[in-house]
């Protein structure tokens, strides 16, 4: 998205030159912007985090194939020259506020964002995003990246829960010592012990 044409003063330098030695200069430096052009557009493409470039209003004007198999997107015409689609956002805030902070900022450094694919299924992502500007310095749009942390995401929750009914079945084992001491300590029937016993086995069912 950045500008990195050749800028009017270098041309003028180029001017100067003979003829044949402007040409050629010329050519090879066009053919340099050109390379580092198809570098970072290879970049991009290839990369493993979704990358969105937008327009100075928002709209979409390129989706590497990360982003559109993030978000489920079959073919990017769906989303070209449109602004971001509305299903994405967990909150109508998220996206406004995103492009304000970039104008205003000209960065956002990995924000957390609760978003959905296509599917309606939740997608966690790290946001970072940066403004583009022409040579004069005008915004004509926005650069994101959004890193999928939905994985580490699931993981994470995965681990609270077990390490919760971790918590749930050590305090069940403690309070469980606590009543067979008690009934030894009172000499407890047998009966009163398989009763007893019983009903740890039915409650231990309901905390695992």
């Amino acid at each position: 998205m950045t500008n990195e044409a050749v800028t009017p003063e270098v041309l003028a330098e180029v001017e100067k030159l003979e003829p044949s030695q402007a040409a050629f200069i010329s050519v090879l430096m066009e053919r340099n912007f050109l390379k580092r052009a198809m570098a970072d557009f290879n970049f991009h493409h290839n990369a493993h985090d979704g990358i969105v470039f937008t327009d100075a209003e928002n709209k979409v004007v390129y989706a590497n194939p990360y982003f559109l198999e993030m978000m489920n997107i079959a073919d990017p015409a769906e989303i070209i020259n449109q602004p971001l689609p509305e299903y994405m956002w967990s909150s109508a805030e998220d996206a406004p506020k995103l492009f304000q902070d970039v104008r205003e900022n000209g960065f956002v450094r990995e924000r957390e964002l609760s978003l959905y694919n296509q599917k309606r299924e939740p997608v966690f992502a790290m946001c970072s995003s940066v403004a583009s500007k022409d040579d004069s310095g005008n915004f004509i749009g926005t650069e994101i990246m959004l890193c999928n942390v939905t994985s580490k995401r699931k993981i994470q929750t995965e681990l609270m829960q077990r390490k919760q009914q971790l918590e749930r079945v050590t305090e069940f084992a403690r309070s469980t010592l606590q009543v067979l001491q008690d009934l030894v300590q009172q000499n407890a029937s047998q009966k009163e012990l398989k009763d007893i016993l019983k009903k740890l086995e039915g409650e231990l069912s309901e905390t695992a």
